[in-house]
């Protein structure tokens, strides 16, 4: 697909905070993608848009929007994210909802993703992410999993 600004042009289109107009029946959960970078929202969407109802934001101010109105299952974060970073916006979501599940990834560092664990992310990924590592991630986020640092999908 060709992305321009927050569209993707394909017969698939989309604003943040919006789910694609074309979507699988039956989608197992709602998931907000938050990510600064189009090129990586639409990556994500690509692995995920068949098995879940997906909803996009760019930067963190407009993810917690989009997570009030919504009612997502889970938030799948980049940590480098304009407005409101995405360890806040982790710290954020936790504070109004322990149990939120939230998925970190990011390629800045380690140190990073460990302290969004720390805040409270259910999972974390380094980029580049893989689809069976997102889709694993995603599922055991779903269910509830929380992971030890010794996980091989980390």
């Amino acid at each position: 697909p060709r992305c321009h600004g927050n569209r993707v042009v394909a017969g698939i289109s989309f604003e943040p905070g919006t789910q694609p107009s074309i979507r699988q029946p039956g989608a197992m959960a709602k998931i907000l993608i938050v990510d600064w970078e189009e090129e990586e929202r639409v990556h994500l969407w690509s692995i995920l848009e068949e098995e879940h109802e997906l909803f996009f934001a760019s930067d963190g101010k407009a993810a917690l929007e989009v997570w009030q109105k919504q009612q997502v299952a889970l938030v799948v974060t980049e940590l480098y994210l304009p407005e409101l970073n995405g360890l806040r916006l982790i710290k954020e979501l936790v504070e109004r909802d322990p149990a939120a599940r939230i998925l970190a990834i990011s390629a800045i560092s380690a140190d990073q993703l460990d302290l969004a664990e720390d805040l409270g992310a259910t999972a974390i990924l380094y980029k580049p992410v893989e689809p069976p590592q997102l889709l694993e991630a995603v599922t055991r986020s779903l269910e509830g999993y929380r992971p030890s640092r010794t996980d091989r999908w980390r």
